[in-house]
């Protein structure tokens, strides 16, 4: 009967560790791969730009965002910093503020996976072509900032590097 006994508790002990191991997820139906690049504009290095992955695919997924270092690399981000983007097909916008302008805040908090304050009204105006330049005035051509016409489109796949080039005229 002793047996029995620590067997129970070992099974509920057991039971008990996945439980909670289930529970320490995000719970997220999104499963971002790494994904980074680099922006250049007339083959130079875009520092501080907002490279925006909006989602085009039929299944459901997700935007993803990053800002580009002075070497114009980026890595994007979908719930936690730098976790890269959901495999499938997306619309890419490039933003870059005017020196004059603003700082907006669309950064993600690691710990709590919340957004910065401007995070929806950037991904909104990204996706409609629609007031961006209220947010912050562009130093790049118009076009790239918005969905309706940048002609960037890049599919991320899983199981791939997808590491990429973008090239501005």
């Amino acid at each position: 009967q002793r047996l029995m006994v620590r067997e129970f508790f070992s099974f509920s002990a057991l039971l008990s560790m996945v439980v909670l191991a289930a529970g320490c997820s995000d719970g997220s139906p999104y499963k971002p791969v790494p994904v980074s690049g680099q922006v250049l504009y007339q083959g130079k290095p875009v520092s501080d730009a907002v490279v925006t992955f909006l989602w085009t695919s039929d299944s459901p997924g997700r935007s993803a965002s990053g800002k580009t270092d002075a070497e114009g690399n980026f890595q994007l981000t979908t719930i936690r910093n730098n976790d890269g983007a959901v495999p499938g097909d997306y619309a890419v916008t490039i933003a870059k503020t005017d020196a004059g302008g603003a700082s907006i805040d669309v950064s993600v908090d690691a710990d709590s996976g919340t957004y910065g304050a401007d995070y929806e009204a950037m991904m909104e105006a990204a996706a409609s072509g629609k007031g961006m330049d209220k947010l912050q005035p562009n130093a790049l051509p118009e076009k790239y900032s918005s969905a309706a016409t940048s002609d960037i489109k890049r599919s991320v796949v899983e199981g791939l590097e997808n590491e990429f080039v973008i090239e501005l005229e």
